[in-house]
């Protein structure tokens, strides 16, 4: 069985461009391979965001549609450090028994791992209202400012349905960081990633040819729904974020965009995932 150990910076994982291209270099690895079981080792890691198993498991789940692999992890050999990983369901996922066990977390700071048909927004809408807008660590945040990101997220969902051109779920998966007063929801579709229909879109007028652009496209609040504002859910999420001093993580194509209401940053991502991560960060939540 071939085996693919974990590496981080520090042993650790975060939602940052370098927590992202230490998901990436194991599907790099695993996606060479082919009609097998690979032993996926959390040895070198010591700290995972819980939020950033909605990214791993899209991988998991990817390379067993593309390549027949399926991923293997000794739970007995897993740290104590690591129990968020049972708490937020994602060991129950990778065993295949996660409609047998609902997880309990005792700290209540997860938001569960879940994944949704894009045809099921009835069960998406559920979890939003359910698991993540009744998170403890929302709970300063007024009931308007809620209706206004929970309506940003059914948005977010139904152009997933509309432009990313994937029958694949959407995975999605939060943690509260009570310390920090942070609360982060990550959002993984496996669809075409921003680029390639808002270069269609764009070819007359704006020319869009890069991911970063295409980003920015979005966020401005333009879409490329005929007679919709469909890019207006991205960008109240987004301006919520930051007002809360929070940040908003886009990674699609072959981009890593980080945008605060103060600075935005982009970096170039080799060998990419396929469609479109969203990370979304909730700050000054106390």
């Amino acid at each position: 069985m071939p085996e693919y150990i974990l590496r981080a910076n520090n042993q650790c994982i975060y939602t940052d461009f370098e927590g992202n291209k230490s998901l990436l270099d194991f599907y790099n690895f695993a996606k060479k391979l082919s009609n097998c079981t690979i032993n996926l080792n959390f040895d070198g890691i010591n700290f995972f965001e819980a939020n950033l198993c909605a990214l791993l498991y899209a991988m998991i789940y990817h390379l067993k549609l593309t390549r027949n692999i399926k991923v293997f992890i000794d739970f007995k050999t897993v740290g104590r450090a690591l129990n968020v990983l049972s708490r937020n369901g994602f060991f129950s996922h990778i065993a295949g028994n996660q409609f047998q066990f609902k997880p309990f977390d005792n700290r209540d700071s997860t938001i569960p791992l879940s994944t949704f048909s894009i045809n099921d927004a009835d069960s998406f809408c559920n979890y939003i209202e359910n698991d993540f807008l009744h998170q403890r660590g929302l709970d300063g945040i007024k009931f308007t400012d809620k209706e206004k990101v929970k309506t940003s997220y059914f948005e977010i969902f139904d152009n997933v349905g509309i432009h990313a051109n994937t029958t694949a779920p959407v995975f999605v998966c939060g943690q509260y960081f009570p310390s920090q007063s942070e609360l982060k929801l990550t959002m993984v579709d496996l669809g075409d990633g921003f680029l390639k229909k808002i270069a269609a879109y764009t070819k007359d007028t704006d020319r869009i040819t890069t991911a970063k652009d295409a980003i920015s496209w979005a966020i401005r609040g333009h879409s490329t729904k005929v007679d919709a504002k469909g890019g207006t859910g991205l960008k109240k999420i987004f301006i919520f974020c930051a007002n809360s001093g929070g940040s908003f993580h886009i990674v699609t194509n072959d981009c890593y965009y980080n945008q605060t209401i103060k600075s935005m940053t982009n970096q170039t991502i080799t060998n990419h995932f396929t469609g479109t991560t969203i990370h979304l960060i909730f700050r000054f939540l106390l």
